[in-house]
């Protein structure tokens, strides 16, 4: 018997809850990479691997706050890492859904890279500089949106019966336009690591002027969404969400930009507003993902109930 477009499939609440924690904790790790990038701490500590409790076992008159922090971000990974696994085994045992028990393989397999890339950058400082840091940095924003898909995927409302929005395909130019924009922003997050990193003058105007592309994007997909005959709620908050979150980081920007080049400002607050813009940028990725998944998920729901229920109807006349 084929399953019915309305099927729904439940994973347990602790496995939803988990996931979220790890969401958390990973922004977490995010904010303390973000600070050592900010405040150019990275080889602190240029001996790699450390202990979990490495911070335990020396004496606090000698690191300077840029070793701790350092340290405290190889903690969180640490951490992260623990929760991932948790989180990987909980969806193999438990999920019915063969294509996100895999999901969760690959978050597993994409956290273990990204702690190897981290520790390449410390012990390959000397033979390839920066360049290992740009692609960790770049490559976190994409983790932390693959375990945002996680917890969605495992939340009660994408699990639900989707009934009252399967007549209403969405419109071909909001599937297009969600499809693209995350991997607008994924290039703008790499340009903006390019000039973090290296202040390459590519990455400066690539970063600027993909800023545009990702801001015209938004305002074309939230107009998509609102234009809609029913707006769907699933695709309405992300899509808000996601224009408020590109606003705070225009501004962000500019704001970086003027303290970095015409307004003095205390090294506090500039460390505050870049890192800021950092996360914004991870958080954008995020959202423009999950919006692309709604509106994949309403658009696949919408075929097979125009496809199923009625030809069964015909069927019966």
């Amino acid at each position: 018997m084929a399953n019915s477009p309305c099927e729904t499939f439940g994973s347990p609440r602790w496995l939803h809850n988990w996931a979220v924690f790890t969401v958390c904790a990973t922004f977490g790790l995010l904010a303390l990479g973000a600070v050592v990038t900010t405040f150019q701490v990275g080889m602190a500590d240029p001996i790699w691997p450390t202990y979990p409790w490495h911070l335990l076992l020396i004496s606090w008159e000698e690191p300077k706050p840029g070793f701790i922090i350092e340290h405290a971000h190889r903690l969180a990974g640490y951490l992260v890492g623990g929760c991932v696994i948790v989180l990987a085994v909980g969806l193999w045992m438990t999920e019915k859904r063969q294509w996100l028990r895999w999901l969760g393989v690959a978050a597993l397999l994409g956290v273990i890279l990204q702690g190897l890339l981290g520790g390449f950058r410390v012990k390959l400082n000397e033979l390839l500089g920066p360049k290992l840091a740009l692609v960790h940095g770049s490559f976190a924003a994409v983790i932390f949106t693959l375990i945002v898909c996680l917890a969605l995927y495992t939340s009660r409302g994408w699990n639900a019966d989707t009934r009252a929005t399967l007549s209403i395909p969405p419109p071909r130019n909001l599937r297009r336009i969600s499809k693209a924009l995350p991997l607008f922003v994924f290039v703008q997050i790499f340009f903006g690591g390019l000039l973090r990193h290296t202040y390459f003058t590519l990455g400066q105007r690539g970063h600027l002027l993909l800023a545009f592309a990702v801001t015209g994007g938004v305002i074309w997909l939230l107009k998509e969404v609102v234009d809609q005959p029913i707006r769907e709620r699933r695709l309405f908050f992300p899509a808000v969400l996601l224009a408020i979150l590109v606003t705070g980081q225009i501004f962000l920007g500019v704001e970086a930009w003027m303290f970095k080049y015409f307004t003095p400002s205390a090294l506090a607050t500039q460390a505050l507003i870049r890192t800021g813009h950092v996360l914004f940028g991870s958080l954008i990725l995020a959202t423009s993902v999950v919006v692309t998944s709604q509106i994949h998920r309403a658009s696949s729901a919408s075929a097979r109930f125009i496809g199923g229920p009625f030809q069964h109807l015909e069927g019966a006349a």
